[in-house]
């Protein structure tokens, strides 16, 4: 039975300010640094990290661990749990149970099963079987008193009923939190007991029958005992705390309800029915109990237990981890100052396997469950690296996860310790090691134990990526920009992999690293979120095409396009060298030209766009962020730190040829377009529309540009309607179709660019 979280739980990602980055190299005995997400986006897509916008601060953080992924490597095997249906006495329960759920057998056909067995005619089966589904409805319509039996329906069907009618009319008591204070909760309080009582009863006439004639409802009646008195204690303990008493009010309930749970699985696998799999469901209810009652080890135990057997408690064990860790939060208070109970309670949790394995990865995970946000994460990573220390574990199958809560909690020596005797191929362990040997600046150490990390068998799920990221980051500082590349494209990394492919390679070592990996050429987008980019697959051989068109070199560009862009390039290379061999006919020459620009302008992103600033080919053109991964590089390069550009770095940055203006490839549309109608004969209605239609390419990015459009159309074609009208407006037409351009106004966060309001392609 999950437990019902408290507050929303947002799981945060890891990153880093500047301003965190100093904190943590003024106090490097504390390295769990005020980390925040990734910029909100005022609207627009949810935009992937990347890694290298990020300084040295996330990079010597301790890894965030994910907690779904790694509790369920904790779950013990089926068969190694004393749950219902492992008997041969209960194959047929097991059986009803898929029947059931697949609508073919009811609580009536159970009673109509029963029925038959006893012989009762035909008739009597049907009008007992309207009677039950008549007192069920009556249930559901909360006409508790209207429910009742002919004398001959089997006892255990109408004691289960009756029960549930009692316990149904209990659970419709609701008080408002405004009530809390007043007499009405008090009064609801009693009630509820004095219902649950009635229905208990009921269950336990049950169970006081012959075993002949109980068969259909045992096991439901135990588990509606057990959870009638685990609400009642809850409900007691509510009231408790509002007459400030401690707040363990009823726990004989508790341990009775535990019992009663208990019961549930030895009934199912003694061969009674269990239709509704209750055994299965009983373990999550009794770690609720234990939970209440202050035994968060058997609680976590039991939970896991529960998800062994296809049951999701994975919230429900983060919320028993956070609580127990509250105790550990005491402000600034080191260890040292917990009360000996508390310390006493902690080495006990620690003591047991599975207990402090999940409270360790709770830690690792890095959630912000309590009042105190990062600040109280720290602490209880300080404490709770101090109470493991403390309990003398030495040997257990989890110090690599010892290790790595020592290092969240600014514990390094003890973490060196535990490093030592954690498994060497532990992919933790060696991302641990490559974290210690970062803070002795020893990269090269980092750079091997992090490749151990991404091919270790035990990293798995969101953990892949953020490894490469590591990797990729490492390598860039040794100046190992290929090797680079390969990590961020292993990881998924898409706009960290297009920075090196486009700004720090050279077309030569690109083109390389291409040629000598075949496989290494595409990224596929996420597929989480409604909205996420890169939107198609994006491609090196097209990165790579783009810079050799961009740097002239049509025939090697050709050489990397593919599919439809390589047929529009080829379009677009043939009617420009049309459009400038004066050996063809004008108006040859004229309509080749015309088609170039218009495809320039049409699939300026396709074929001739950077991947990065200032286009954003990434974003299709349709973002401008704030900050570019070379803005950011360069603001690294100032903080310092292992992350840190190279000098080597910067100088690639600064020879790579790139265009100064965002959309060049809209103004080589326009000039493509301007040669064309220098092609075409005066006051002609086609030339007033090319000249027309390329300076509305221009005029609401940058009407300066767009004015020579204006003046050769008032000038040359002034006698033509368009000319006409563009005169008497003194500026170009509204378009009739596309909506207006407007000037992109970037701003700190992403968001669209109105410019591309026609499409966004470019």
């Amino acid at each position: 039975m999950p437990l019902m979280p408290p507050i929303p739980l947002f799981p945060k990602k890891l990153f880093a300010t500047a301003a965190a980055t100093a904190a943590v190299f003024a106090a490097p005995a504390l390295l769990v640094p005020a980390l925040v997400p990734t910029s909100a986006l005022a609207c627009g897509p949810d935009f992937p990290n990347a890694y290298l916008r990020e300084g040295s601060v996330s990079l010597l953080a301790a890894p965030e661990g994910f907690f779904a992924a790694e509790v369920a490597r904790l779950v013990p095997p089926q068969a190694a749990i004393d749950h219902a249906h492992t008997s041969a006495a209960n194959a047929a329960s097991t059986a009803a149970a898929a029947a059931k759920r697949k609508g073919e057998l009811t609580e009536t056909g159970e009673l109509r099963l029963a029925l038959a067995k006893l012989n009762t005619p035909p008739a009597r089966i049907e009008a007992l079987a309207a009677e039950l589904e008549a007192a069920r409805k009556a249930i559901s319509a909360e006409k508790w008193r209207t429910v009742k039996f002919s004398a001959d329906m089997p006892a255990e069907f109408a004691h289960y009923l009756r029960g549930a009618a009692a316990y149904h009319a209990a659970k419709r008591i609701e008080i408002a939190d405004a009530e809390l204070a007043s007499g009405a909760f008090t009064s609801a309080v009693a009630y509820r007991a004095a219902k649950f009582a009635e229905a208990r009863q009921h269950w336990r006439a049950i169970l006081a029958l012959p075993v002949e004639s109980r068969q259909h409802r045992s096991v439901t009646a135990a588990y509606m005992i057990g959870r009638s008195l685990l609400t009642d204690a809850v409900s007691e303990r509510w009231q408790a705390i509002l007459d400030e008493k401690q707040d363990d009010a009823k726990p004989d309930d508790l341990r009775d309800a535990i019992r009663w749970l208990r019961k549930t699985r030895e009934l199912a696998e003694a061969g009674f029915a269990d239709l509704q799999c209750l055994a299965n469901v009983s373990y999550g209810w009794e770690a609720r109990a234990w939970n209440l009652l202050g035994e968060d080890a058997r609680a976590i135990n039991l939970y896991l237990q529960q998800m062994s057997v296809g049951q999701n408690e994975v919230l429900s064990l983060r919320i028993v981890a956070g609580g127990a860790l509250k105790r550990l939060e005491r402000g600034d208070a080191p260890q040292s100052a917990l009360d000996a109970a508390t310390t006493a309670h902690f080495v006990a949790l620690a003591q047991d396997e599975l207990a402090r394995r999940v409270i360790t990865l709770y830690l690792l995970a890095r959630f912000r469950d309590g009042e105190n946000g990062a600040a109280g994460l720290a602490n209880q990573s300080r404490n709770w690296a101090a109470i493991l220390n403390k309990a003398g574990l030495r040997g257990v199958a989890d110090t690599d996860k010892l290790a790595w809560i020592a290092y969240q909690a600014g514990f390094f020596e003890l973490a060196k310790t535990w490093v030592a005797l954690a498994p060497a191929d532990s992919a933790p362990s060696n991302w641990i090691r490559a974290k210690l040997a970062l803070r002795n600046g020893d990269a090269l150490a980092a750079e091997r134990l992090l490749a151990n990390v991404t091919t270790a068998k035990d990293l798995a799920g969101a953990a892949v990526p953020v490894a490469w990221a590591d990797l990729g980051r490492v390598r860039m500082s040794l100046g190992k920009y290929t090797a680079a590349l390969n990590a961020f494209m292993s990881g998924g990394h898409w706009e960290d992999s297009a920075y090196i492919a486009e700004r720090v390679l050279t077309l030569d070592e690109l083109r390389a690293y291409i040629e000598g990996n075949p496989t290494s050429r595409k990224i596929t987008p996420r597929t989480d979120g409604e909205l996420v980019w890169p939107r198609a697959n994006r491609n090196l051989r097209d990165l790579l095409a783009r810079r050799y068109a961009r740097a002239n070199r049509p025939a090697d560009a050709a050489r990397y396009f593919s599919g439809k862009t390589a047929k529009l390039y080829a379009g677009y290379i043939a009617d420009t060298r049309t459009g400038f061999d004066t050996t063809q006919p004008v108006e040859k020459r004229a309509e080749a030209f015309l088609r170039a620009a218009r495809n320039a302008r049409e699939n300026g992103v396709e074929m001739l766009a950077t991947e990065l600033a200032p286009d954003f080919a990434i974003w299709e053109g349709a973002y401008s962020p704030s900050g570019d991964i070379p803005q950011m590089r360069e603001r690294l390069r100032l903080e310092g730190g292992v992350v840190a550009p190279t000098e080597d770095e910067r100088e690639r940055i600064k020879r790579a040829t790139v265009p100064e203006s965002r959309f060049h490839y809209r103004y080589r549309a326009a000039d493509l377009a301007w040669w064309a109608a220098s092609l075409m004969p005066n006051d002609l209605e086609a030339t007033a529309q090319v000249l027309h239609e390329a300076g509305s390419w221009l005029k609401a990015r940058d009407p300066h540009a767009a004015e020579r459009f204006y003046h050769a159309l008032t000038i040359r074609c002034a006698n033509t309607p368009i000319g006409k009208a563009v005169t008497a407006k003194k500026w170009f037409l509204e378009e009739k179709k596309k909506s207006e351009e407007a000037e992109p106004k970037p701003a700190p966060q992403e968001t669209p660019d109105e410019a591309d309001a026609d499409g966004g392609e470019g």
